[in-house]
């Protein structure tokens, strides 16, 4: 299988397009990114916030107060940063140098005190402690699937009794193209290169990985670690379904 190394694509993003990468949105491109563009960047950020928190207390725990946050994925802050004002403490933790590089800019500009930004790794050594609320959204997606299990039963093994989780994966697409050219990037060589330029991008451009998860193998691992009851929200971005799962650790 010819697969394109996840975390390097995903610092290329970090070094060329940092909030594009994130979100792909034509307004958050590099050569876009005015100062109203960034506003609404986090505001989007402080949107999700809002509508996943309301989610818990509606289907989790109607007395959850976040104390101290992760979030998986942070990549420039957009999640990390909107929590870190209604909250103690937030770490926040990606694999792309550039994107924290970002991410630790953004916080400071806004004189933030309370939060932090780790680097990933295999073992996610560099996260310290507990927390009471872990995150992820629109992450795990691009990462390959056994590496991806493997980082979420360690964000499991960090998550408090009391804590709640809100992690975000992919399942499976309904456009028979999407099917495709996944396929055709993760088995023939430079045919995501080629895809760029049908695109009209540079041939070299970073291209993410849409990964799907198996949806039992993920209940089961919940269920597994003690896991109160679970909510799932469905998504679907452009034909790329997904799930948010909401649980609390008992």
């Amino acid at each position: 299988m010819f697969i394109a190394d996840s975390d390097k694509e995903w610092e290329k993003f970090g070094k060329e397009d940092a909030y594009y990468g994130v979100l792909t949105e034509e307004k958050f491109r590099k050569e876009n990114l005015t100062d109203s563009a960034k506003q609404d960047f986090f505001k989007t950020g402080q949107s999700h916030v809002h509508n996943i928190l309301t989610k818990v207390k509606q289907h989790v725990d109607d007395g959850f107060v976040v104390k101290r946050a992760l979030d998986f994925g942070c990549g420039v802050g957009r999640v990390a940063i909107p929590l870190a004002y209604i909250t103690e403490d937030v770490t926040g933790v990606d694999i792309s140098d550039s994107m924290l590089v970002e991410a630790k800019k953004n916080s400071h500009e806004q004189g933030l005190k309370n939060i932090e930004f780790v680097k990933a790794d295999e073992k996610l050594s560099l996260v310290q402690g507990k927390f009471n609320f872990i995150h992820s959204f629109i992450v795990f997606q691009h990462i390959p699937v056994k590496k991806g299990q493997r980082l979420f039963s360690l964000l499991l093994d960090k998550l408090e009794s009391g804590g709640v989780c809100v992690a975000h994966f992919s399942y499976a697409k309904t456009s028979k193209l999407k099917r495709l050219t996944s396929f055709l990037s993760s088995t023939v060589p430079f045919s995501g290169n080629i895809l760029n330029l049908l695109k009209g991008e540079p041939f070299m451009a970073p291209r993410m990985q849409m990964n799907n998860y198996d949806l039992n193998k993920l209940l089961s691992q919940i269920q597994r670690e003690a896991m109160s009851h679970c909510y799932l929200d469905f998504t679907d971005h452009g034909g790329a379904l997904g799930v948010t799962l909401y649980f609390k650790k008992v």
